[in-house]
């Protein structure tokens, strides 16, 4: 399989059930379930690393005890932690309440000085990785994955100065600051000439992928939703595990959405593993419409389950990433509803407080 670099912090998730997300000035009972690993990278490299890559997470780890756990549960998902390294900084905490859908609401806590950097002293060597996935540039300088001439490069929406992506895969609220209209075009003024597809999520509105003429739309499907804290990362790793593949677009994105069908039918923050994901691309388990006995619900978070609407793109011509076969794209139509609750994984959910 692929060698991954994932940059990013690890966190953990406390997680509390409430019948309701409290108004202001509400008062509301929860249920504590402890806590569990999370963190976008941490949620990204696990669920590769279940698909048989070999992924490498880079990044600061707190020097407490949390964080012996947290380095612990990446071990656990097969991650290779060479590279993250221990700060002096409390580890991340992130506080979830899950209401009565499966919809959730985060509060990401103050653990006061955070670490004074995110990048170890000696980094990976880059030049022969076949992928690098940046959280994001609010840590991590624009100049992180420069030695990665050759891999497939996956970041959030760009600030100025971050050249050379790819791909860059964001819901629309991250986009606010470039216009619907040639929205491609305003990105890869950013993001610079290497840029094939700007993945776009919009919630109950489904996703576009823009390329430079060229464009796929997916509808939103309803889930069988549990747990939405992991869908928009259990997309990520669908799509990025596609396309290192080879698949074209169209596959990669029908990849994302199983993967987050069936990470919302579970509790749990990091993606399903990949022997457990249902569908055409992994058996057992089987793809159906949708049936009128689950909760039809879409996570909020900008990243939906997606069912693929034919749509004539405007060109259908190859389309290509850095190291990878060239393949058609084509619209298929896929709707997908996970007709099982699914077991439970190699990888830790809910761990007690304590």
């Amino acid at each position: 399989m692929a060698e991954v670099v994932v940059f990013g912090v690890v966190a953990a998730d406390v997680i509390l059930r409430v019948q309701r997300i409290p108004a202001p000035g509400d008062h509301v009972n929860a249920e504590a379930l402890g806590w569990r690993i999370g963190g976008s990278s941490a949620n990204v490299a696990c669920g590769l690393s279940t698909a048989g890559h070999h992924v490498r997470l880079v990044g600061p780890i707190g020097r407490d005890s949390m964080g012996d756990n947290l380095l612990a549960e990446l071990e656990r998902c097969g991650v290779d932690t060479e590279y993250s390294f221990r700060a002096d900084a409390a580890s991340p905490r992130t506080l979830i309440l899950l209401d009565g859908t499966g919809e959730r609401t985060i509060i990401a806590v103050d653990s006061g000085a955070g670490p004074s950097s995110f990048l170890p002293i000696r980094g990976p060597d880059l030049r022969s990785v076949d992928c690098v996935y940046v959280e994001g540039y609010t840590r991590y300088p624009t100049g992180t994955a420069a030695a990665a001439e050759s891999a497939l490069l996956v970041t959030s929406p760009p600030v100025p100065g971050a050249t050379t992506w790819p791909v860059v895969v964001g819901s629309e609220t991250q986009y606010n600051h470039f216009t619907p209209a040639g929205r491609f075009e305003a990105v890869r003024s950013v993001s610079g000439e290497r840029l094939k597809w700007v993945v776009v999520t919009r919630g109950r509105e489904g996703a576009d992928a823009y390329a430079a003429s060229s464009e796929v739309h997916v509808d939103a499907v309803a889930a069988d939703q549990i747990d939405a804290t992991g869908a928009g990362d259990a997309f990520t790793v669908g799509l990025l595990h596609g396309l290192l593949q080879g698949d074209d677009m169209v596959t990669a994105l029908q990849v994302g959405a199983a993967w987050g069908v069936a990470t919302v039918a579970q509790l749990r923050s990091i993606p399903v593993p990949w022997e457990e994901l249902a569908g055409p691309f992994h058996q057992p388990g089987d793809i159906r419409p949708l049936s009128g006995g689950c909760h039809r619900a879409w996570p909020s978070d900008g990243f939906p389950i997606f069912r693929l609407r034919a749509r004539a793109a405007k060109d259908p011509r190859p389309t290509e990433l850095p190291g990878r076969p060239r393949s058609h794209q084509s619209c298929n139509s896929l709707q997908v509803q996970i007709s099982r609750r699914l077991p439970v994984g190699s990888c830790p959910r809910a761990r007690p407080f304590g």
